[in-house]
């Protein structure tokens, strides 16, 4: 998602006139929940690319919504998959051509909505406003693909300065479940030639888990409108 100073400023007006209010003690909660069944960031599991996550999860999709779909990136790899998707797409950003650029102007329902490398960009309250209009508009039993950088991998969120929230594996299925989604997975996004692979993986894996930090570049939570 490319973030302009005056896009920013009309996205949060755009959504803050009915934004929902975090529930601090709520969000704790589900963060709880999540540590539970994942204690540290090495018991959630690995897959490739965020792309592959969808198709294994979703072997049809009619409609989908991006949300911070920058250029569109997404579509070609989805159109492999499934040839007459209808495909809709959000973003802040008017240089590049997109179906709505404010959330207010969002309409119709889909069968998955993704929202990849967004939600570090914004507010803890405007993602929970982005989400809740995401739930809005999945149909039920509809799939909602969130990604973030992996903050125990720490130059993959440092390295941009746009970046204005850190989300944790556990605060980002706390916040989706917050949204009312039923949070279904967690992944670590990790893809690299197969030397690199091993030595990560499995020669070095001692030396990160000393220092706590990770090889895995990225997050995904997947959640789903009961």
């Amino acid at each position: 998602m490319t973030i302009t100073t005056q896009s920013t400023t009309h996205l949060v007006r755009s959504a803050t006139s009915q934004s929902p209010t975090i529930n601090w003690s709520q969000l704790y909660h589900h963060r709880k929940s999540v540590q539970k069944k994942f204690p540290k960031i090495w018991d959630v599991p690995i897959k490739k690319r965020y792309h592959q996550v969808i198709t294994e999860r979703c072997q049809a999709i009619d409609s989908l919504l991006e949300l911070g779909a920058g250029q569109r990136h997404l579509l070609p790899l989805l159109k492999k998959h499934y040839p007459a998707i209808n495909y809709k797409s959000f973003d802040i950003d008017q240089t590049n051509k997109h179906d709505f650029y404010s959330l207010d102007a969002i309409t119709g329902e889909y069968d998955v909505v993704c929202m990849f490398e967004v939600i570090e960009h914004i507010s803890p309250t405007l993602a929970l406003d982005t989400l809740t209009t995401a739930f809005a508009h999945l149909k039920p039993g509809g799939i909602i693909f969130v990604t973030t950088p992996n903050t125990f991998n720490p130059p993959e969120y440092l390295r941009d300065a746009t970046h204005i929230t850190p989300w944790c594996y556990d605060e980002l299925g706390a916040i989706i479940q917050h949204a009312e989604f039923e949070l279904e997975a967690i992944y670590r996004l990790y893809h690299d030639s197969v030397i690199k692979k091993l030595t990560k993986r499995f020669l070095l894996q001692f030396l990160f888990r000393l220092l706590g930090i990770d090889f895995s570049k990225q997050i995904v939570a997947i959640g789903r409108k009961p």
